[in-house]
């Protein structure tokens, strides 16, 4: 999977304000900011990587 991030076109072809996130040539999302974009990326990047702290067992402590 490839995702970039590039302005987003118009329909007249002309570039907007807009930021546009394409993954494998096809457009994933549509966000306002640059880093709004990016986190978009960084997301998908990290979707198949396991969690920062998973849970090792059950909570300790009291019980009701």
């Amino acid at each position: 999977m490839r995702a970039e991030v590039t302005r987003y076109l118009k329909p007249d072809g002309y570039p907007s304000r807009y930021w546009a996130v394409m993954v494998d040539g096809e457009l994933l999302a549509v966000t306002l900011y640059r880093k709004g974009a990016e986190a978009v990326v960084a997301a998908l990047n990290d979707k198949g990587s396991p969690p920062a702290n998973p849970r090792q067992g059950p909570r300790s402590g009291n019980s009701r």
